[in-house]
C-alpha cells in the first residue's frame, strides 16, 4: 500500500504527526477543534461527501432539510448553547419555536403528553382510571428492588398499565425490541426526561438547516490548518505493541496511509475492532443498532399550500399497525423561512432491524407507504404529493440492550490497551449522544489522546 503524503501534514515522527479524528459528525469536529487549541495537527476523515454526520443537512427542492428532527435545547448545558448559537449565527441565523408535540395513539392524533381530557376520550372511563391508578399507585409505592431492565425501572415510575399501553409498543416500533429487554439506565432516555423536555421547550434551530452548523466549524477548522478528508473510507488502522500508528485509508484515486501521533474515533466500536489486529468484536447482539429510513414528501395543501393539517413539530406513531414511526412537518421548526412557500415538506421516519420487510422495500414502496398512512397523523387527505424522496441511514439508532454495560466493558478492555487512541460521539460510546453532549464529550476528549 502506498503512503502518499497527505497535504498540510507535516513530519511522520513523534510530535510532528497529526491527530486523525475518524468521523466528521459533531463530536469529531468538536474533538478536532479542541486539539487544535492545544497546537496539535489534525486530520479529520470520513467517508461521506459533506461534514455533519447525522446531523447534516440535504439538498431537496430548493431548500435544506435535516434528516428527521434535531432538537437544541435553549437550556441545555450553558456551553454548549453559547458555542452552538456562535456557530448557528454565522451560519445564517437561529429561528426560535415552542415545541409542539403529538401522537397517533389508539387511532387518535392527540397532544403529548396527553392530557387527562385526551386520555378519557382516547381510552374511555374503565380504562383510563386504570391508567391514572397505576401512576399514582406507582408514585406512593416505594421500589422494592433495584430495577433490572428499562421495563422495571419505568413499572415502577408509571405503573404496568402506563407502560404496557405507550411505552411497549414505542420500544418494539423504534427499537425493535420489549422493554424487557434494554437495560434499566435506558429508562430515562424512553421518557424524554433528558434536561429541558418537562414543560414548555424551546427549540433552536438554523435557518439554513442543522448541517450549517458543522459546516460553519468546519470551515473555521480548515481556516486553522486541520485537514478534511469527505468522500474518504478508513480500511484499517495500524499498529505498534500499544500505540495506533497510522490509519489506512482509500479515496477515489488510491489508497494511502495517513500517519498519526494519535487517533479519535466515532465509529461504532465494532467497526473499529475489526480494523485492529488482534482484537474481536463483541459475540451477540449487545452492541446492536437499528436503521432509519426517512421519506421527504413535499405536499401542496388544500389553499395556500400551508393548510396540511399536521402542524406539530412532529407526530410520534405509538399505535403498532401505523408502520411509520414519526412524522415532522418542517415549516413548524422553520415558520420563518417558511413562511412564503407554497409548498410543505414533511418527513415521515421508519426503524428496521435491516433484515425485515421494511428493508425489503424498494424506495418507491417506502414513499407509497409513508404517503398512505398520511391520514393516520392528521394530514388532510386532500393535499396532493408533488415529489418524494427516500434515504436509509444505516446503524443510526444505538439499542441500549440490557446487558450493554457489560458488552461496552469488554469492548473497553480491548480498546484502552491502545494508549493513543479514544472514542467519542453517539457511536464512539454506543450512548444517546445529543449535539449538546457531543460539543462536551468532543472538546474534552483531546486530554486524553495529548497525555501518551
Amino acid at each position: 500500500m502506498s503512503a502518499p503524503v497527505v497535504e498540510g501534514v507535516a513530519g511522520r515522527h513523534g510530535g510532528d504527526q497529526p491527530v486523525v479524528v475518524i468521523g466528521a459528525g459533531p463530536a469529531g469536529l468538536a474533538a478536532a477543534e479542541h486539539l487544535l487549541d492545544a497546537g496539535v495537527q489534525v486530520v479529520v476523515v470520513d467517508g461521506a461527501p459533506g461534514v455533519g454526520g447525522l446531523s447534516r443537512s440535504v439538498e431537496l427542492w430548493g431548500h435544506r432539510f435535516d434528516l428527521g428532527p434535531h432538537s437544541f435545547l435553549s437550556n441545555s448545558h450553558p456551553e454548549s448553547v453559547t458555542r452552538w448559537l456562535d456557530l448557528a449565527g454565522a451560519a445564517g441565523g437561529v429561528e426560535r419555536t415552542e415545541a409542539v408535540r403529538a401522537a397517533v395513539w389508539r387511532g387518535r392524533v392527540v397532544g403529548f403528553p396527553p392530557s387527562p381530557v385526551d386520555v378519557l376520550r382516547t381510552t374511555g372511563p374503565a380504562r383510563t382510571a386504570s391508567l391514572v391508578g397505576a401512576r399514582v399507585a406507582a408514585r406512593v409505592r416505594p421500589q422494592a428492588a433495584p430495577a433490572r431492565t428499562a421495563h422495571d425501572a419505568l413499572v415502577a415510575r408509571h405503573g404496568r398499565a402506563v407502560v404496557e399501553e405507550l411505552f411497549v409498543p414505542y420500544c418494539r416500533k423504534y427499537l425493535g425490541v420489549h422493554p424487557r429487554e434494554l437495560s434499566s439506565a435506558f429508562a430515562d432516555k424512553l421518557q424524554g426526561t433528558r434536561r429541558g423536555w418537562r414543560g414548555p421547550v424551546e427549540l433552536l434551530t438554523p435557518r439554513e438547516g442543522t448541517g450549517a452548523v458543522w459546516e460553519e466549524l468546519a470551515r473555521r477548522l480548515r481556516a486553522r490548518g486541520a485537514r478534511i478528508l469527505l468522500g474518504t473510507t478508513v480500511t484499517g488502522l495500524a499498529t505498534e505493541g500499544e500505540r495506533v500508528t497510522a490509519v489506512q485509508v482509500r479515496d477515489a484515486v488510491s489508497e494511502f496511509a495517513v500517519p498519526a501521533r494519535a487517533v479519535v474515533s466515532s465509529v461504532p466500536a465494532p467497526v473499529l475492532l475489526r480494523w485492529l489486529p488482534g482484537t474481536r468484536a463483541p459475540a451477540g447482539p449487545a452492541l446492536r443498532s437499528r436503521d432509519t429510513y426517512l421519506v421527504h414528501l413535499l405536499l401542496e395543501g388544500t389553499g395556500n399550500g400551508r393548510e396540511v393539517g399536521q402542524s406539530s413539530h412532529y407526530v410520534t406513531a405509538y399505535d403498532e399497525q401505523v408502520r411509520t414511526g414519526r412524522l415532522t412537518n418542517t415549516r413548524a421548526w422553520r415558520p420563518a423561512t417558511f413562511r412564503n412557500e407554497p409548498r410543505t415538506v414533511l418527513c415521515a421516519e421508519f426503524w428496521s432491524s435491516g433484515d425485515d420487510d421494511l428493508s425489503a422495500r424498494s424506495d418507491h414502496e417506502l414513499a407509497e407507504l409513508a404517503i398512505s398512512e398520511l391520514p393516520a397523523f392528521g394530514v388532510d387527505p386532500r393535499v396532493r404529493i408533488v415529489d418524494t424522496d427516500v434515504m436509509r441511514l444505516p446503524r443510526s439508532v444505538p439499542v441500549l440492550t440490557a446487558g450493554v454495560e457489560q458488552a461496552r466493558a469488554a469492548v473497553d478492555a480491548q480498546l484502552d490497551r491502545f494508549t493513543n487512541l479514544a472514542r467519542v460521539g453517539r457511536h464512539g460510546k454506543h450512548d444517546w449522544d445529543g449535539q449538546e453532549d457531543s460539543l462536551l464529550t468532543g472538546r474534552s476528549i483531546g486530554a486524553h489522546v495529548l497525555a501518551v
